[in-house]
């Protein structure tokens, strides 16, 4: 085997391991519906109508996370990129502590949360009553 011939033949092997393994990473998992994204932990410690007043200002706030499917995109891509394209989850709570850890945080209604946290207020905010 020529050298030409065996960095085709790497390329190729690495090749049909990359694209399922990315391909598989793009696709929403079950936890990623917006009703599970929604879920936040905030409801129980600070009540509906408070987690829905931040959501609100949040969004009012964030022009460019505004609606569902934004907001819903926002808290999905906002994982590390391992987690999307190799299929290792991240669960929200985990995204929450690392925001937290990471100083990615923001002021609504007083109030300190996490990114990912505010953006969950937001989709709340959207949620039927």
């Amino acid at each position: 085997m020529d050298r030409r011939q065996f960095i085709r033949t790497v390329a190729a092997g690495a090749a049909s391991v990359a694209v399922p393994l990315m391909a598989a990473g793009c696709t929403a998992a079950p936890d990623d519906d917006i009703a599970s994204l929604a879920h936040t932990e905030l409801v129980a410690a600070m009540g509906a109508g408070t987690v829905r007043a931040i959501g609100e200002r949040y969004r009012a706030m964030t022009p460019r996370e505004r609606d569902l499917p934004s907001l819903r995109a926002a808290i999905v891509e906002s994982r590390p990129w391992t987690s999307r394209w190799f299929g290792v989850r991240q669960s929200v709570a985990d995204l929450v502590h690392s925001d937290f850890e990471h100083r990615r945080t923001v002021v609504v209604e007083g109030w300190v949360l996490s990114a990912t946290e505010a953006r969950q207020c937001a989709l709340y905010s959207l949620l039927p009553a």
